[in-house]
């Protein structure tokens, strides 16, 4: 207590502050429901960071929350688009030492075993033993043209289609290829330049180690022959959606173009397995990316196999 607190005004002027910040919700009484409550939720979210449940509970719609009607959407779009022109749909990547084209054959012949949609869901697997061999160029053209490149997109408004959706068609996701055996295909990591379907190479041919060093030390990696790592230009949803739950959609974002891989991939007779297990800060200087505004998300790293007696 305060200097003073055997004076009975002071006591009753404190206690009537107490009450005041209960009353608020700014004190919480021990024992009452919301301190039961926090208790319970305290426990539950104790393995991961306040932050993250921080993030979660700061993100929430609430029933109070009001939502636009599509016209009421249309109209918002147009406004915005008279005052403040949306960023690129596609990157280039500013700094490549060479590129490469690399657009898939329209048919993608001899890619794709032909299987039906559930024949695939139910054998896709999570592979983490390669044969280290080579796998074909074209293979990994189809399965980047097939993912990242568009079907169509708007010069005016950067809503773009592919094959999987994205909230409002802002798809931020970028892919990088590290191509370690890939043939035809310089070894090095390079940039996908979806939109003309390009591959730009950004570094000379990397260590082993050094890649298992970014996949967060994981060594059934070493035998990958191709990495394909997944980024967020997040400044494209930004434009549209200016509440900070648009964070959670560069995740799902990602979710849905990791499936795509994973199907893709199954159906060429490749292995695949999908990692968010990475060193984010090496990744992201061997990727020349500005930190505040593309984010690592996470990996699928490609082989061929698996590797011989092993699943």
């Amino acid at each position: 207590m305060l200097a003073g607190h055997d004076d009975p005004h002071s006591r009753e002027h404190a206690e009537r502050v107490i009450r005041a910040l209960v009353g608020a919700e700014i004190l919480v009484e021990l024992g009452s429901p919301r301190d039961l409550r926090e208790q319970h939720m305290s426990a539950a979210w104790a393995p991961w960071s306040p932050l993250a449940r921080a993030f979660h509970y700061s993100t929430r719609f609430l029933d109070s929350n009001l939502f636009l009607s599509e016209a009421e959407q249309d109209e918002q779009l147009r406004r915005k688009l008279a005052a403040d022109p949306p960023p690129p749909a596609f990157k280039k990547h500013p700094d490549a030492l060479d590129s490469v084209p690399f657009a898939a054959d329209a048919s993608c012949a001899g890619t794709l075993v032909e299987r039906d949609l559930l024949t695939l869901l139910y054998n896709r697997r999570s592979v983490r033993s390669f044969s280290g061999d080579d796998i074909p160029g074209e293979k990994l053209a189809a399965l980047l043209a097939i993912t990242a490149a568009p079907i169509r997109s708007s010069d005016v408004s950067r809503t773009t289609l592919k094959t999987s959706p994205s909230g409002g068609g802002r798809h931020p996701t970028e892919l990088y290829v590290y191509a370690r055996r890939v043939a035809g295909v310089p070894e090095g990591l390079h940039h996908y330049d979806a939109r003309h379907q390009v591959l730009d190479r950004l570094t000379p041919p990397l260590a082993d180690d050094l890649l298992v060093h970014v996949c967060g030390d994981q060594t059934w990696t070493r035998d990958a022959s191709a990495y394909l790592f997944f980024t967020s230009v997040f400044a494209r949803n930004k434009w549209k959606y200016k509440v900070s739950r648009s964070y959670r959609i560069l995740h799902y974002d990602v979710g849905h173009l990791s499936q795509t891989v994973y199907l893709l991939t199954a159906a060429m007779g490749l292995s695949c397995t999908f990692t968010a297990a990475l060193r984010d800060e090496t990744l992201s200087r061997l990727l020349e990316l500005d930190d505040a505004t593309e984010l690592v998300m996470g990996c699928a790293v490609i082989g061929a196999g698996p590797a011989p007696g092993r699943a």
